[in-house]
């Protein structure tokens, strides 16, 4: 089966990024590309906050952008997903990373000073994901877990 294999990103702030993803999600760490990267010297807020500069779950479903009326997933529960939804503006709006160690990642977050909302559970299928987006780099993540008991 052909699979994703990783995910593209552009940032003024990659070490930020590389911070988040080794040291709040224990993604294993990699390489350097090219040059030495520097931290940047300014904060990137995304474009998931909303007109007063807050980043919230709401906030991030308006830059979302979606119409509402539905998409389509790609994949399945046992390999890597799309999730492709309806949209008059096409873009990527949130990195989405699974972990069994929610908590202990949101904790890291907040510790750390990244903007993070506050952990949501929301239905999905017979069950629910417990969820929060986390703001790095001017990136959104989605940090999520499946979860067996219904909402």
């Amino acid at each position: 089966m052909d699979r994703i294999n990783h995910v593209k990103m552009v940032t003024p702030d990659p070490e930020a990024v590389r911070r988040f993803l080794t040291e709040v999600l224990d993604v294993p760490d990699g390489w350097r590309l090219g040059a030495a990267v520097v931290p940047s010297t300014t904060t990137s807020p995304s474009v998931g906050r909303d007109e007063s500069g807050q980043f919230t779950i709401e906030s991030v479903s308006a830059f979302r952008g979606d119409s509402r009326d539905g998409g389509v997933v790609v994949g399945s529960t046992e390999s890597r997903q799309f999730q492709v939804l309806r949209g008059h503006v096409a873009h990527i709006w949130g990195v989405a990373v699974g972990t069994r160690h929610l908590e202990r990642a949101h904790e890291r977050c907040v510790e750390s000073g990244i903007p993070c909302t506050e952990m949501t559970l929301t239905a999905w299928g017979g069950a629910g994901i417990r969820f929060f987006f986390a703001e790095v780099g001017g990136l959104v993540f989605e940090v999520m877990r499946a979860e067996d008991a219904e909402v």
